[in-house]
């Protein structure tokens, strides 16, 4: 068979047509070498798994796909051609139209990121339609309908969308969900057009496309298996009558209908149809055609099956096929007619599962021609493929145990051959052990190792022969592997355990396999490695991510393998296990992104701030706050850590010697790299792109690596021979299929030159590579042929049987015969002694049988030991286990069937349905109703409701906001100008009590007549138009004209639905209607129920009485007894029908093993003694208690009186002649021993008991009667509540069709309803914002007015100061200047500021007044801009001052109405908006309306069942037709009662208005004369106050002008006085300063003096103390010469180290002294010394001063008031300590306190530990630790702060700390270079001024001066940093007199050597000191052109200007 890939179509037509499909980056440049290093050349696989995987595009080809590509197959020339897909990531489905005017077209769906359907022409191979967006990654099947138009295509996974096209337009008509799982076929009716199903794993769904009222819509209905097992379904055709039939797992056909099955069909003996699924269904001519799996085709007669009415129990329906073809051994999967529409042709071509396509003839009218295979391929997984080393020839192991051998270089399969086991692994042996080069071993799932000898001597009969077979595992294979010496073979498999064997040639140069033993580990090894220099060393990889190095010991005697050939050695073993940390990874790669994510935006934040800066230069921008990060911290997800190890693929050894492995599942998507030793990977290599996909294999070639991917892919990467774990450098090969093509084997051919990849998807890809060679073997043209005397003469028989032992089986077999051997000698030698003990006993017994009874020894006797008891007991125990463990299934059958069976029919019910019958009367038995308990789900159903109906209430349509209407408010009274523009505050306090009630009195007038024109003017507002009529009343008529008496109907077109009526509502009724359903049974069958507890009591009241007659009758003659009528027996069946589910037996018989254990008794008479009853003991006749039982009276009474004798015939006569009772002869005896007393007292008794028998018989009448009536009552009220329950259950049936209409359209309807929500919302916030604009804009004008009123308070207030003056013409000028706003440049959109008009003021009253300038200076007009000669300055400056205060308020003004024109324009706007919004929310509630018009149309469509009588029927037309009630209406008779009643009640409010007209009538004519009478009043008093002021004033005058001019004056007259009182206490003032300052000069003096003598008193007593410790020493020293002692220094020791203590201290007080100083801080002191008070005088010290603790007080800095001292740390900085100190204390007090102290307590202890930490130098210590808890302890409580331990304490303290020193390390480094080069050339020109010697080499003086700062200032880290040498040579560039040649590296190292000596810089060396001034150096000569510098540069001339100005001579 031969194969070409250019004779498929073209490359270039391909990428023509559909280049743009193509969207690969170009990263070409960084890849170094091409895409051509690794070409395909040929495929030898064919997807054949894949269901309906074959399609004929033409008479001669067939198209399948197979991993990545579309493989065309030529049927004549028996060759393949393949063409790549356009995604590269596989195929979802290929398939074909097959109507015949679409002939030449095929279509493939292929998957990937976008998942495309192709329609291509054939055999252009041209796209002509694209469908796009139909699934997300996959497609799993597609299908046309029978006329071609439409076409359906479902998705897989995750969203599993069915869509309909109309593939032509590439429209989508619908589209729908369809099943939770993969979907594998769909199938259209041929019948009828809107039909469908679809089917696959698990279910079948029958699909609909439906026109309804809300549009077309696609239904589907999920079909139930009902009691058949569910089932994958891979065929099904839909019948003409709607039914549908589908196959099954195994091989029956199901017949649905109506989403049920029917009944399945099978072959007669209930076999199935096909023995393995179905996979193809037609219907032709009335007979179905199956196609299984099983390789059968079967013809079946249908009407057969239409006609069967199998039993419901039993839905099976037997037939047998009428045609029956046997294709092969073959697994048919899909089958294509050659020629569809002929139907004369009955030709096939088959895809076979297990590898092919055959051509098959399926004729039933004539002889079949016989099936022919035309293709071979490997069925199924690809496990191993390997080339041979001397020739060119391919072996692959498929998974189902078949090799197949293929010659690569003829693209040939050679031969193929079967094994019985499915297999593992394949190896070919290499030239270095095999001599001939074919010799093969493989690996299978039963355990057995076959060798194999592939015979090719003769190239037309290739032969693969068996050499041997070894089975060293019970267990299945999982890996083979050979070293590299070829030396030993290793076999791993699932029993945990490695076979060694030992490669060596036998006598006919064959491979000899030499079991050595096996290693047995805690693990399943899944791969190997061999070292590459010790070739016994191997890596073993294992299932559970163990890893394993074993070094293999191959000297192994016999001895060792003689009993076991286990030769596992610890020792020579090294183990780790992995640890998975890609969590770890990912979260660390989201750390970074997320950092490097916030340092990009502080960048730009950055960039955007200097912009800022440099647009605005003033502007002043808080840097950190601008920079703080505002993202919330994301919170991290847990670490992820497999439960279950994943397995590890493959390992390697690296050249650092690590381990590197590649790992399955979670971890997969790195190379990680192990070492012996370590707890978890060392170093995680991640593959680019290849993040979650397993590296199944992998293949080294020179510097290239290959890897066989899980998604199908050959990646193709070249290794950096510096960094072995680069792997960035790569590309990417799709073939194998994207979702199923696990790639578990590369290898490479014998010189190299090709490649070959293995899939599970069934492929096999050979490669072309051009790279480097890995050169096997030569090539050897002859192949030798088999050894005769090997698998010829003496053929080598296979292991077929599982159960045959493995090696290590066959030692243990042998040890074990040999042990049984020897276990049975000792057997029979044992039974030999038992066998003569027996006959001793036998002989004892007999002696013992023949002895007396009573000297007979008993069975117990005889027992010698307990333990024979125990264990015959134990036996029995264990039996009797037996017998109950045999019995077991059947008790829990019996359970299991009795639970079923009462909770199908029992348990739902609310009681068990029973009845009532009467007791006496013939009336009908009365049964309760079976009632179906509504349960704890119903009430959760109910409460599931309510809470959806209230959100419904919540999102349903709201009111429109109305527009607000303008509130009235009442103005201010007018400004007080008398104050003269001041605070009334200040001056009414100096007011007297008569000008404060004058002020009062005014202030109320003012206050009064605002109030009443606000009155007035609301009043007319107020006042009712007579034209027209009260917006309430129109309303009332408006709302009678619309709704009174026109009820709208449902069935009308404009009735209007409530919101209420919705699904929600619907359920309720729903409920609300089971709830009154179920109370309506329930309290008939409660009712029912008493009544049987009333029956009960009954019968027993009635056996009372039946027991008491009984008892009467023993005693009284048979004349005198009255019986009882007849009752019914209570049926205890019918009436207590509950009583039978009481289980009465219970498992078991009640037999010991006790009892049985002796035989002393057998078993049945046990069981007999269990079941007789126990005998109560007789009741003693003297018992007090059965002496008072009626009973017994009756009993004494009869005895007595002898009642036996009594005759009723005699029985009155004796009686009426018995003798008196006081007579003797009463009580004598006569000869029967009677007397007449006994004749009585028998009489009476007798009278007495019949009595009571007559009322017996009355009571129980009377109580049977009365429970016969009312049972009959009761059975009438069932009949009605019946009939009631029947109508409620029609009612709900009609209420749920309700509701099916409302589901349907609820989506619909809530979509509608959102948007009308949306719009009135929309609307709604228009409306708020008119309104709150409104607001605004109210506020403005108002704003305005009091602006207005200032302004004329302003101009009020300058006239009425300057009126008069002399130069009020000037004066009023300089105010009466008009303000222009400052010209500003305009733009085009912008509009003309209009020009600012200052109000011109009244002038009346200056008309008449003449001043200077206007009279006597006519000509000249005076300057404003200064003050004239004779006008006062304070004037002058008043009146800019007002001008300025009227400018200002006028510009207020021009901006309240800039912002009221641009509030007006909003407005505008906004009305337009909402105008809008108001038409588009019209529409939106138009269109819900009419959608739910429509839907109550659907809802009136419901039928609905009620009762009317005939009284109930109204006839309003005339004529006898009344009979058709169709189309009548249903309507409320209180409603029409109503109308009637309104009608009279609109009588009697029209009289009632007329009354209340004629009463407001008179009430108008009263209010007219009161007005007349008002008006006249109102002018009398008028008249009487002008009269009263001309008595008073002279005239009229108007009263607030007279008071406003006396408060004016008497405010002037305050005022002057006022400043008089000031001036005079500013000069007391400023006498008591000059008091002031004289005191403070002699208190300074006095305290200069106090100092002075103070030191002199410090210095003497120095002294003192100094005299004193020298007086001291020399009196011990005389005392130690007087009295020697032993030496002790001890204490000198002691003394010393507290001194060498005090020094250290002090050394490390004074370097931060330094530190200090050189940075300019102030220090924290944390020394031992106390701070001395320089007032308190000093202390004599008496003794000896040493070092000692007490005298320690706490710093300043650490008190706990410090927060509140300057300076303190910005707010980042707080938060972040503030964030610290919340976490420690929350996670340390969280058990103690509340959440709310411990923010407190952080809030305070943060503000404390910063300024702590913001002084604090040094580190810390002891002390400090106390010093900070002792001022935390005022913070937070001590019972919370004991919590907290010393550790936890120095922990927090060191994290505040550490943020301090992070912060502080943030220094701008470019900044302080530039600040210390100007420091520099500033040094430079004062060196130059001064009278030293002059500067010659003025860049080495800059240089050295710079390098002495900057070594104080940096960190020597810093110091030698890139970013400082660079800062330096951009600062020195810059200066033109810098030469870099002029700097002395040799000198610049001395000098700044020097300086650090003298500063204590020990930490400075002069090796960074060269490093950075050379590289200054270089580096400025890179830079720099050298000129010699001009005269003029810029430090010349600044300081030779700077020495002009100062003494010495030239520079």
């Amino acid at each position: 068979m031969e194969s070409s890939q250019g004779e498929g179509p073209g490359a270039s037509e391909y990428d023509y047509d559909l280049g743009e499909e193509e969207g690969l980056v170009d990263y070409e440049n960084d890849i170094s070498f091409g895409q051509e290093i690794l070409s395909l050349e040929h495929s030898f696989g064919y997807d054949c798994k894949r269901l309906f995987n074959l399609v004929l595009v033409d008479s001669n080809t067939l198209v399948f796909a197979s991993g990545n590509y579309l493989h065309y197959f030529d049927i004549s020339r028996r060759e393949v051609t393949f063409q790549e897909t356009i995604s590269g990531c596989g195929v979802g489905f290929i398939t074909k139209n097959e109507h015949p005017d679409y002939e030449g077209l095929f279509t493939v769906a292929e998957n990937g990121p976008k998942p495309t359907i192709y329609v291509y022409e054939y055999p252009s191979f041209n796209v002509r339609v694209k469908l796009l967006n139909a699934a997300k990654t996959c497609f799993t099947a597609g299908e046309y309908n029978s006329t071609g138009e439409l076409f359906a295509s479902q998705a897989g996974y995750p969203d599993f969308i069915i869509t309909i096209w109309r593939w032509e337009k590439a429209e989508v008509i619908l589209r729908a969900k369809s099943f939770q799982s993969n979907i594998l076929f769909i199938h259209f009716s041929v019948h009828n057009p809107i039909l469908l199903c679809s089917s696959g794993l698990t279910h079948i769904k029958f699909w609909k496309m439906a026109n309804t009222f809300t549009g077309l819509k696609l239904k589907g209905d999920l079909g139930r298996f009902g009691k058949t097992d569910f089932s994958d379904i891979y065929a099904m055709y839909m019948l003409p009558d709607e039914n549908v039939i589908s196959g099954c797992e195994w091989g029956n056909l199901l017949l649905w209908e109506a989403g049920l099955i029917k009944f399945e069909i099978c072959r007669k003996g209930r076999k199935p149809c096909h023995t393995a699924p179905i996979t193809r269904i037609t219907m032709k001519n009335g007979e179905v055609t199956t196609v299984g799996m099983d390789g059968y085709v079967r013809v079946w007669y249908w009407e057969t099956v239409d006609l069967a009415d199998p039993p419901e129990h039993d839905l099976f329906v037997e037939i047998d096929p009428i045609y029956e073809f046997k294709i092969a051994e073959v697994e048919l999967r899909c089958m294509q007619k050659i020629k569809p529409y002929d139907e004369n042709d009955f030709s096939y071509y088959a895809q076979d599962g297990k590898g092919g396509i055959w051509f098959c003839d399926i004729n039933t009218y004539d002889v079949p021609r016989k099936p022919q295979q035309l293709y071979s391929c490997i069925g199924g997984k690809v496990l191993a493929a390997q080339m041979s080393p001397v020739s060119t020839h391919l072996a692959a192991l498929s998974e189902g145990g078949k090799i197949f051998v293929y010659n690569y270089q003829e693209k040939k399969l050679l031969l193929e051959k079967q094994f019985p086991s499915s297999g593992v692994d394949l190896h070919w042996f290499n030239s270095q052990i095999s001599v001939m080069g074919v010799e093969l071993v493989a690996g299978f799932e039963d355990g057995i190792l076959r060798q194999l000898f592939l015979d090719l001597s003769n190239p037309q009969r290739p032969t693969l022969y068996l050499v041997r077979a070894i089975k060293a595992h019970t267990a299945p294979l999982t890996r083979l592997t050979i070293n590299r010496t070829s030396s030993l073979l290793l076999s791993g498999a699932a029993d945990k355990s490695i076979f060694i064997y030992k490669l060596a040639r036998d006598e006919d140069n064959l491979v000899l396999l030499q079991p050595l033993g096996f290693l047995e580990f805690k693990a399943v090894p899944n791969c190997f490695y061999w070292h590459e220099t010790i070739d016994n060393l191997v890596l073993i990889g294992c299932k559970t991510g163990e890893v394993i190095e074993y070094n293999i010991r191959t000297t192994v005697t016999n001895e060792e393998t003689y009993l076991s050939y286990k030769i596992t050695e610890q020792d020579r073993m090294k183990t780790t296990k992995f640890v998975s940390v890609k969590s770890r990874i990912r979260r660390d790669i989201k750390r970074e992104k997320i950092k490097k994510r916030k340092e990009n935006k502080k960048e730009r934040k950055l960039r955007e701030i200097e912009k800022l800066k440099k647009a605005n230069p003033g502007l002043q921008i808080d840097v950190e706050s601008a920079l703080a990060d505002s993202e919330p911290e994301e919170e991290e997800e847990p670490l992820h850590i497999p439960s279950v190890p994943n397995p590890i693929l493959w390992l390697c050894y690296t050249d650092r010697q690590t381990i590197w492995v590649s790992m399955a599942g979670y971890d997969a998507g790195y190379i990680y790299e192990l070492e012996f030793g370590a707890a978890e990977p060392t170093i995680s290599t991640m593959i680019a792109d290849g993040d979650d996909i397993e590296v199944h294999s992998y293949c080294v070639i020179e510097d290239y690596l290959l890897f066989g991917q899980m998604n199908g892919r050959v990646r193709l990467n070249r290794t950096n021979p510096e960094n072995f774990t680069d792997l960035t450098e790569y590309r990417i090969y799709n073939m194998h299929d994207s979702i199923k093509g696990v790639i578990p084997s590369i290898a490479t051919s014998y010189n190299g030159d090709h490649i070959v990849s293995v899939g599970h998807d069934g492929n096999i890809f050979l490669y072309k590579w051009t790279g480097p060679k890995n050169i096997k073997g030569q090539f050897r043209s002859l192949l030798p042929a088999m050894p005769k005397r090997v698998g010829k003469e003496e053929p080598v028989e296979d292991i077929l049987d599982p159960d045959t032992p493995s090696l290590e089986q066959e030692k243990i077999n042998a040890e074990l015969k040999r042990q049984q051997e020897a276990a049975e000698a000792h057997d029979q030698d044992v039974l030999s002694k038992i066998g003569a003990l027996q006959g001793e006993y036998f002989k004892i017994m007999k002696i013992n049988d023949e002895l007396p009874p009573e000297l007979r020894a008993k069975h117990k006797d005889l027992l010698l030991d307990p333990r024979i008891t125990q264990q015959i007991r134990q036996e029995l125990q264990a039996e009797l286990d037996d017998v109950r463990e045999d019995l077991a299934y059947d008790l829990e059958f019996a359970q299991v069937g009795h639970r079923k069976l009462y909770n199908h029919f029992l348990k739902e019910l609310d009681h068990i349905p029973f009845a009532v019958s009467s007791i006496r009367a013939n009336i009908p038995n009365v049964e309760s109703f079976r009632l179906q308990s509504l349960g704890e789900e119903f009430e959760k159903i109910k409460r599931d409701i309510e809470d959806r109906l209230r959100r419904e209430q919540d999102q349903g349509l709201h009111d429109l906001v109305a527009a607000e209407d303008k509130e009235d408010s009442i103005g201010d009274p007018p400004p007080e100008t008398f104050f003269f523009g001041r605070d009334p505050r200040n001056i009414t306090p100096k007011f007297s009590k008569k000008m404060m009630r004058l002020l009062m009195r005014y202030r109320k007038r003012q206050i009064f007549e605002v109030r009443r024109l606000f009155d007035w003017d609301k009043l007319e507002r107020q006042k009712p138009d007579p034209n027209r009529n009260h917006p309430d009343d129109d309303a009332q008529i408006a709302e009678a004209m619309r709704n009174l008496g026109d009820y709208k109907l449902k069935i009308g077109k404009d009735y209007e639905p409530k919101a209420s009526e919705t699904l929600t509502h619907k359920y309720i009724e729903i409920v609300e209607c089971r709830e009154r359903y179920f109370d309506l049974i329930d309290s008939f069958n409660k009712s029912l129920r008493a009544m049987r507890d009333r029956k009960k009591d009954l019968m027993k009241f009635l056996n009372e009485k039946r027991e008491r007659l009984a008892l009467i009758h023993e005693f009284v003659p048979e004349s005198d007894r009255i019986l009882l009528q007849e009752i019914k027996d209570v049926d205890m069946d019918l009436e207590y029908p509950e009583l039978n589910l009481i289980e009465h037996h219970k498992p078991g018989c009640g037999v010991n093993i006790d009892d049985i254990l002796y035989l002393e008794k057998s078993v049945k008479q046990i069981l007999a003694e269990k079941q007789e009853e126990d005998s109560t003991d007789a009741v003693s006749l003297y018992n007090m208690y059965h002496l008072d039982l009626p009973e017994l009276h009756e009993r004494t009474y009869f005895r007595a009186l002898q009642i036996s004798k009594e005759k009723a015939q005699s029985r009155l006569d004796e009686v009426s002649h018995m003798p008196s009772r006081t007579e003797p002869a009463y009580f004598e005896l006569d000869e029967n021993e009677d007397s007449p007393f006994h004749y009585e007292m028998r009489y009476r008794w007798l009278r007495f008991r019949k009595i009571e028998q007559l009322r017996i018989h009355a009571s129980v009448n009377e109580e049977v009667t009365q429970f016969d009536k009312d049972l009959q009552k009761l059975d009438i009220k069932r009949f009605h509540v019946n009939m009631e329950a029947e109508f409620m259950a029609a009612y709900l049936i009609s209420l749920n069709q309700e509701l099916y209409i409302l589901r349907d359209s609820e989506e619909i309807e809530n979509r509608l309803l959102h948007n009308a929500n949306k719009a009135m919302s929309t609307r709604n916030e228009i409306q708020t914002q008119i309104n709150v604009t409104n607001r605004q804009l109210d506020d403005l004008r108002k704003g305005i007015d009091k602006l207005n009123e200032q302004v004329a308070a302003v101009q009020l207030t300058f006239m009425s100061t300057v009126k008069g003056h002399k130069f009020y013409d000037f004066l009023r000028r300089i105010f009466k200047k008009k303000w222009r706003p400052p010209k500003r440049i305009r733009g085009d959109d912008e509009s003309s500021s209009s020009e600012s008009s200052s109000s011109s003021s009244s002038e009346e009253d200056g008309a008449d007044a003449k001043s200077l300038d206007s009279l006597d200076m006519t000509t000249i007009r005076l300057d404003e801009t200064t003050c004239p000669s004779g006008l006062e300055r304070q004037l002058y400056e008043f009146a800019f001052s007002m001008r300025s205060d009227r400018h200002e308020l006028e510009r207020s003004i021009q901006e309240l109405q800039r912002d009221m024109e641009i509030k007006r324009n909003d407005i505008a706007e906004m009305h337009k908006k909402m105008k809008h919004h108001e038409s588009v929310y019209e529409r939106e509630k138009n269109t819900l309306l009419e959608f739910r018009r429509n839907r109550q149309q659907e809802i009136n469509k419901v039928k609905l069942n009620t009762v009317v009588r005939m009284d109930q029927l109204q006839h309003f037309k005339e004529g006898d037709d009344y009979r058709d009630v169709s189309k009548a209406i249903l309507f409320d008779a209180d409603m029409l009662v109503d109308l009637r009643r309104r009608a009279d009640k609109l009588s009697e409010e029209t009289l009632a208005t007329r009354r209340w007209h004629r009463i407001n009538i008179v009430h108008l004519r009263r209010m007219n004369t009161d007005i007349k009478f008002m008006r006249y009043e109102i002018t009398r008093l008028e008249e009487e106050i002008k009269q009263a002021m001309t008595k008073r004033f002279g005239l009229i005058i108007n009263l607030d002008e007279l008071e406003e001019e006396v408060l004016r004056r008497y405010v002037f007259e305050l005022e002057t006085t006022a400043e008089d009182e000031l001036k005079s206490l500013e000069k007391e003032l400023l006498d008591k300063q000059r008091e002031l300052s004289a005191c403070e000069e002699e208190l300074v003096q006095e305290t200069q003096n106090n100092t002075e003598k103070l030191n002199i008193l410090t210095v003497l007593r120095e002294e003192k103390n100094m005299l004193d410790v020298i007086l001291d020493t020399q009196e011990r020293n005389y005392a130690k010469w007087t009295k020697p002692c032993t030496l002790n220094l001890s204490f000198d020791i002691e003394k010393l180290m507290r001194i060498d203590k005090q020094l250290l201290e002090q050394i490390e007080c004074l370097e931060r002294e330094i530190c200090a100083l050189r940075l300019k801080t102030k220090p924290l002191q944390i020394n031992n010394e106390p701070e001395m008070d320089p007032m308190e005088p000093p202390q004599i010290a008496t003794t000896e001063l040493l070092p000692h603790d007490e005298g320690f007080v706490c710093p300043t800095i650490l008190n706990v008031d410090a927060f509140m001292l300057p300076p303190m740390p910005d707010d980042f900085i707080l938060d972040r300590v503030h964030t610290i100190v919340q976490k420690s204390f929350n996670r340390l007090l969280g058990r103690h306190t509340t959440a709310e102290n411990i923010r407190k307590f952080a809030q305070r202890s943060s503000l404390y530990l910063c300024q702590a930490a913001y002084n604090f130098q040094g580190k810390f210590t002891d002390r400090i630790a106390e010093c900070i808890t002792e001022h935390l302890e005022t913070i937070v409580p001590k019972k919370y702060f004991i919590h907290i331990s010393a550790d936890e304490l120095r922990k927090l303290f060191n994290e505040v700390v550490t943020v301090f020193d992070y912060e502080r390390s943030d220094v701008n480094t470019e900044e302080l270079i530039s600040g210390i080069f100007e420091h520099a050339k500033d040094s430079l020109c004062a060196h130059a001024h001064s009278d030293e010697v002059d500067v010659v080499n003025r860049t080495q003086f800059i240089v050295t001066h710079m390098f002495k700062e900057l070594i104080e200032v940096l960190p020597l880290e810093e110091f030698q940093s890139d970013e400082t040498l660079n800062s330096l040579v951009d600062v020195l560039e810059r200066e033109p007199m810098v030469d870099p040649r002029a700097i002395g590296v040799e000198a610049l190292i001395e000098s700044t050597m020097k300086h650090a000596a003298e500063n204590l810089l020990d930490g400075i060396t002069a090796v960074p000191v060269r490093k950075v001034c050379s590289n200054i150096q270089k580096e400025l000569v890179k830079r720099r052109q050298y000129k010699q510098p001009s005269c003029q540069s810029p430090m010349s001339i600044r300081i030779a200007t700077k020495k002009t100005t100062g003494p010495g001579g030239p520079f």
